[in-house]
């Protein structure tokens, strides 16, 4: 069990420090990394509730009102009524947030592209890992959307 443990979190921190360190060297404005997370929420998720997208970000719903007000106000989401219920609003993808997402993915991704490349690695084994990676984020997604509430 601890040899699980200790691999999880030392693949934790790598994917927090590869994002930080791709974040820091990329060029240009973009998105912060929240905004950027709730944009690839509702692009991958569709029109969620302000309350669905604070669990998924475990901040508090304040925090989480503010952010989409933000993002409203630039134009990147919009506010819709939810047919399931007339008191509540799902928030929404414009398709200038969807833009703005893809933009601010290819400028992500541009220096990890260039760091990849110069790695003595051999392809096969990247695109093993990168199946794995996406494998164990699908798993605990599956698991983190069967708990939270809508």
């Amino acid at each position: 069990m601890q040899l699980t443990e200790d691999l999880a979190e030392r693949l934790l921190l790598s994917c927090s420090a590869l994002t930080r360190s791709a974040t820091a060297a990329a060029t240009g404005p973009g998105l912060s990394l929240t905004q950027a997370r709730v944009l690839g929420n509702l692009d991958r998720g569709g029109p969620q509730r302000i309350s669905r997208l604070t669990a998924l970000e475990g901040c508090a719903q304040p925090t989480m009102t503010g952010l989409v007000s933000r993002l409203e106000d630039t134009g990147l989401v919009r506010r819709t009524p939810d047919p399931a219920d007339a008191r509540a609003v799902l928030v929404e993808l414009t398709d200038a947030g969807r833009e703005e997402l893809l933009a601010n993915r290819r400028r992500l991704r541009g220096p990890l592209t260039r760091a990849l490349h110069d790695l003595p690695a051999d392809p096969g084994d990247l695109e093993r890992l990168t199946r794995l990676l996406e494998e164990i984020t699908h798993h605990l997604d599956t698991g983190r959307t069967t708990r939270v509430a809508p």
